[in-house]
This record gives C-alpha cells, sequence and structure tokens, in this order.
C-alpha cells in the first residue's frame, strides 16, 4: 500500500471545539523535530515507528498508546529500514484532557500507555468519526476517552464524579414515575401513528414478565427522555416493582483511575 495521510476534522457538539484526527501510514516518511500546541495521542495499527522525544527515543508497536505533550519536540519515522508503520492520532487541546480532573494540563510521565481497553476504544472511535465526523457521536464518544486517558495515566487528581444532591433528585424521579407508571397505556393506541414511531418505541431485552421488544412506551416513560439527554439512565431494579434513575455516564469506556471505587 503506497504512503498516505488523511486528514480529518470533528466538531464536538454543534457549537463546541473543532478536534483533527490523521490516518497516515508510511514506508519511509522521517518527520522533522516540529512541536503541537495540543496533545498529540497515537495508537499504532501497524508496522514500527520511533520517536525522538525528551531527549530518548519512543519505540511503538500495534497496541500501544503515545501521547506527546503540547510544546514538547519530537520526530517520527519507520523503526526498521523495511517494515514502514501505520498509525491513527487524534490532535486534541489540553482542556479536553483536563475536564474530570484538578490539573489545568495533565502530566504523563510515561509517552506510552499500555491499556488495551482504551486502546481498542481509541482506535474504534477515531475509524468511525474518520469515516462520518458527525458532531454529536464526536462530542458523545471522544471526551470520556480523553478523560479516561487522564485519570487513568496521567498525574493529574481526578476529579470527583458526585452530583450535589443526586440522590435525593433519583429517589423523586424514581417515586414519580412509579405513581405514573400504574396506569399504563391501554391496547387501543398499540396502532395509532404516534405510538409505532420510533420516538415512542423501547428496545429492551426479553425477561419474564418483561415489555417485549418495540412495545409502545407510555407517556409517563416518553417523558423521561429529556432525563436522558441530562445523563440520567433508567434502570430497572431487580425485586422492586418500581424504576430508579440514576445519574451515569453512557456505556464505553470507564473513566475511573486505577483503585477508585464509584462513591
Amino acid at each position: 500500500m503506497a504512503e498516505h495521510a488523511r486528514w480529518t476534522r470533528a466538531r464536538l457538539g454543534r457549537c463546541g471545539p473543532s478536534l483533527d484526527m490523521l490516518t497516515a501510514r508510511f514506508d519511509k516518511h522521517v518527520y522533522a523535530p516540529h512541536t503541537h500546541s495540543e496533545f498529540s495521542i497515537g495508537v499504532t495499527v501497524g508496522g514500527a515507528e520511533v520517536i525522538a522525544y525528551r531527549g530518548g527515543h519512543i519505540h511503538t508497536g500495534p497496541g500501544a498508546i503515545v501521547v506527546l505533550a503540547p510544546g514538547e519536540m519530537h520526530t517520527g519515522g519507520p523503526a526498521t529500514p523495511t517494515e514502514g508503520y501505520a498509525y491513527r492520532a487524534l490532535y486534541a487541546d489540553p482542556s479536553l484532557l483536563a475536564d474530570g480532573t484538578l490539573d489545568a494540563v495533565p502530566h504523563f510521565r510515561d509517552p506510552v500507555v499500555d491499556d488495551p481497553e482504551l486502546t481498542a476504544a481509541i482506535r474504534q472511535a477515531h475509524t468511525d468519526l474518520a469515516a462520518c465526523p458527525d458532531p454529536l457521536e464526536a462530542e458523545t464518544r471522544l471526551p470520556w476517552l480523553l478523560t479516561a486517558l487522564s485519570r487513568r495515566h496521567s498525574t493529574a487528581r481526578p476529579a470527583r464524579d458526585e452530583i450535589p444532591g443526586a440522590h435525593g433528585i433519583s429517589l423523586l424521579v424514581r417515586d414519580r414515575l412509579a405513581d405514573e407508571l400504574t396506569c399504563p397505556a391501554g391496547d387501543d393506541g398499540l396502532g395509532t401513528e404516534e405510538a409505532g414511531t420510533p420516538g415512542n418505541m423501547v428496545d429492551t431485552a426479553d425477561e419474564p414478565g418483561g415489555r417485549p421488544r418495540g412495545v409502545p412506551l407510555t407517556g409517563a416513560s416518553r417523558g423521561t427522555s429529556g432525563l436522558h439527554r441530562a445523563g440520567w439512565w433508567l434502570t430497572a431494579t431487580r425485586g422492586d416493582s418500581r424504576d430508579s434513575a440514576t445519574e451515569s455516564k453512557p456505556p464505553g469506556v470507564s473513566t475511573l483511575g486505577k483503585g477508585e471505587t464509584v462513591v
């Protein structure tokens, strides 16, 4: 395959900051010494690369995450004369990695990060967004990954995830939903246009006694879509006929650092 480099710019939300992504493969190309104003976060996907950085040399292969700090001089090139190298890179403003920490700019003592789960998640997000840089998709996926990178592998102090009053709010929401769900929608609404629209359908696992896939939500349940947009997720509690609302992150890579627990 010929040498190539393709840039993609993704915006985090409709009015959010932009983030540049690079998809590249080189056989012979060697970068001249240079710096970036952003964090350079690369994932090697093929071959082997050598990077001059902080007075030494970084050797990377498939599966490694390389984090180069803003303003740090570095180069890059093939580690062997015959193999070449391929990688995916994100160029993220320092504020995106500082989100979720108490430090203005996270510091990575070791520029090479060994984290298979995070490597796979970053690579997949990069692949998907490079093909279709949808602002909502970028805003949903990238900040969590960058926060996870900082909290797991930098010296930054993680910020607390607790929201003041979240427990009391969840109890109020749970009780309100429980009261309204005592009057479920009747069968006469199943064939209506409103009941059959995608926004009014729920896709749940078929469990004994549970709602089968594709059954329309009741009016009370449809009203919880705003909770989802605000970061609240409804979870069924076994042994309790009511629903509970919990403040949590979307499914994906945890942002907890090593040794941290959820309070």
